[in-house]
C-alpha cells in the first residue's frame, strides 16, 4: 500500500536498516550535550534520547547532527550521556 499525505501519494521507499550515529549540541554555545547510535535505523531510539536531553536542558535549543561513524571505541554503547 502506498503512503499518502493530504491525498497525494508519496514515493515508494524502503526503511533504512543502517545504524544512525548522531551528536546533540546546544545551538547557541556549541556544547556537546549527548551522542548515540540508533541501532539498525532505529529513529525512535534517537528521538527518545533527544527528548531526554531536551528535558534535562529545558530552554536550550538543540541541534542533532548525523555522523558517518560512532563517537569512537571508548563509547561503543547505544546511547551517550
Amino acid at each position: 500500500m502506498t503512503d499518502s499525505w493530504q491525498g497525494e501519494p508519496l514515493t515508494v521507499a524502503s526503511p533504512l536498516k543502517e545504524d544512525i550515529h548522531y551528536r546533540v549540541h546546544d545551538v547557541d554555545t556549541g556544547e556537546l550535550l549527548g551522542f548515540g547510535t540508533g541501532r539498525k535505523g532505529s529513529l525512535g531510539a534517537v528521538v527518545h534520547h533527544c527528548a531526554q536531553i531536551q528535558a534535562a536542558h529545558p530552554g536550550r535549543h538543540l541541534v542533532i547532527r548525523q555522523y558517518d561513524q560512532a563517537a569512537g571505541p571508548k563509547f561503543d554503547r547505544p546511547l551517550g550521556p
